[in-house]
């Protein structure tokens, strides 16, 4: 193999390295430095956030269909709404023992439209909130699942299955 060959190589894992990283970054170390504020509270607590109240309402397992190796884990919250509601800025589910964390991946799975939303609505009528994520089938548990308003106060429900 040439060197020309060679450089293009080291070249895209290169930036496959620092888009890995940058994505890391983005998702766990962003999110905890730009809070101002980070409120654990129980599975059965309503919480204020964004200008709404919100409540877990339930976390299911395997609600729906995932990719060969995985399951999916379904975290539903209802939101009180209001004229003051903001939006979210993420959902995150993040185990607690290795601190491995998630994404919704609702794009990729077949959710019905009417199932809930998808995150924090602005200045909307009472709603429920469904936030379905692809996990590996080693996570098992157990969770926290992670709101983070556009002020970058974060509430932090502990969840299992």
């Amino acid at each position: 193999m040439r060197w020309s060959g060679r450089r293009a190589s080291l070249i895209a894992l290169l930036a496959a390295v620092v888009a890995v990283v940058a994505v890391h970054v983005w998702f766990d170390v962003v999110p905890t430095i730009e809070s101002d504020e980070m409120t654990v509270v129980s599975a059965d607590e309503a919480v204020d956030l964004a200008g709404q109240q919100l409540t877990l309402r339930s976390v299911r397992a395997d609600e729906f269909e995932a990719p060969k190796g995985s399951h999916t884990v379904s975290v539903r919250l209802h939101s009180s709404g209001g004229a003051e509601a903001t939006g979210c800025r993420s959902l995150l589910l993040g185990e607690q023992g290795d601190g491995r964390v998630w994404t919704p991946g609702t794009s990729e799975l077949d959710i019905p439209s009417d199932a809930g939303e998808s995150r924090c609505q602005a200045e909307s009528p009472p709603y429920d909130i469904l936030a379905v994520f692809v996990v590996p089938d080693d996570a098992s548990g157990p969770f926290w699942f992670d709101v983070t308003d556009e002020d970058g106060r974060i509430v932090r429900f502990p969840v299992e299955f």
